[in-house]
């Protein structure tokens, strides 16, 4: 059966899953989306071939957005999901750290086309507002995801439907930090997705040394359920 994994807005390919490129090798599928700007309500193409005829659907981040409409669209060739750190804050509107999150995020999406809003200013608040470090970026690297971030889609506008992760076998992997994506994992837990914590690496939870035995945990279930 094959996996595939679906990278966030930063690194792509085996480079935003190190740890399961190293240990799943000729296994593992990386797709890249086409662009990250791009609205992921259209399932890419490339997603269904490479999961087909079925295969385990792994993302992070951003990517959990495509990786959940793509389960949503074609259930059928979708074994499981893994999500790592979902940001799917339009399920959770009135929750503490979502609307925080949000009002930091939505002012620098607004002022975007504006020519004064630095490429720094808007890549530094992005990584800012979403937990992450501050890129220390060459030029053009700088440029390039400022272009990015400059077409990009909001999580909070796109519609998910949390009742695939009660018909989809999904794992939703979290840090225990208590932010948005703690209660994006509680609001998914309700709609029956097992969760699991992962702590210490931040937003990267793949990178933790424990990760891919967890998955492989959870393919290995999900193959046996499958199979009673």
């Amino acid at each position: 059966m094959s996996i595939v994994f679906l990278h966030g807005t930063g690194s792509a390919g085996p480079k935003a899953w190190p740890l399961q490129a190293a240990a799943l090798g000729d296994e593992a599928h990386f797709v890249r989306r086409v662009h990250d700007g791009d609205h992921p309500d259209h399932v890419q193409p490339v997603v269904i071939d490479a999961l087909a005829p079925r295969g385990h659907l792994v993302a992070h981040s951003y990517g959990c957005v495509s990786a959940v409409l793509a389960a949503t669209e074609r259930p059928d060739v979708v074994a499981s999901l893994v999500l790592c750190e979902p940001p799917f804050v339009g399920l959770t509107a009135g929750w503490p750290e979502t609307d925080a999150h949000v009002a930091a995020l939505a002012p620098l999406f607004e002022r975007r086309s504006d020519p004064t809003f630095t490429d720094l200013e808007l890549s530094a608040g992005f990584a800012t507002a979403v937990g992450m470090p501050v890129p220390d970026f060459t030029p053009d690297q700088l440029a390039r995801s400022a272009a990015r971030l400059r077409a990009f889609t909001p999580a909070w506008l796109i519609a998910i439907d949390p009742t695939i992760v009660g018909r989809v076998p999904t794992l939703v992997v979290t840090s225990g930090t208590r932010d948005i994506y703690d209660e994006v994992a509680h609001l998914l837990e309700r709609h029956g997705a097992t969760r699991l914590v992962l702590p210490g690496h931040g937003h990267r939870v793949q990178d933790h040394p424990d990760a891919t035995a967890a998955f492989r945990r959870f393919w290995g279930s999900t193959t046996s359920a499958e199979a009673q």
